[in-house]
């Protein structure tokens, strides 16, 4: 009995351990646009537009010329989401290719599949990167910086306690 926990123990604990992805947060981003670094800093993205509603959250484009190709697929679209100039999000989108989705795994491994959501994911310890059909001719994969809510929650709750002093 002992001997089957202990097996059941070391097999748990494997799976745990085999579902980070250590090259997704080596590579921290997409090309040289890394997650949690400050778009200021990135010589290649310009200031687009705030997102409705939201004070601190802007949302950045890459300047003419600039991250244009994945390969030889066109991208037609890639939107970088910051806050307070951190980027937390980058999110391409492109012509459908299976070569796209191949060399995704072949550089972060297989994929996981979101059955509620109906999109593919790797995830590491900082990082999360989705993979979704968007139409019928377009995929987008999306780039997530996973400390970023920790970071949002730290400034609320300062925000309140700075509130709660003025009374």
């Amino acid at each position: 009995m002992q001997k089957f926990i202990f097996l059941l123990f070391l097999l748990i604990s494997s799976f745990s351990f085999a579902q980070k992805n250590t090259e997704l947060d080596k590579r921290n981003g997409f090309k040289d646009i890394k997650l949690l670094s400050k778009a200021t800093d990135v010589k290649t993205l310009a200031y687009a537009h705030d997102l409705k509603g939201e004070h601190f959250h802007a949302v950045y484009k890459p300047v003419n010329g600039a991250y244009t190709h994945i390969g030889e697929v066109t991208i037609k679209e890639m939107k970088i989401l910051t806050y307070k100039d951190l980027i937390y999000q980058i999110t391409v989108t492109t012509d459908k290719d299976p070569q796209l989705y191949k060399g995704l795994e072949k550089a972060f491994g297989k994929a996981r599949h979101s059955v509620v959501d109906n999109y593919y994911y790797w995830q590491g310890q900082n990082v999360r990167l989705s993979f979704l059909s968007s139409g019928k001719k377009k995929v987008q994969f999306t780039y997530y910086a996973l400390g970023i809510k920790k970071l949002i929650k730290a400034d609320a709750i300062k925000k309140v306690e700075d509130l709660s002093s003025e009374f």
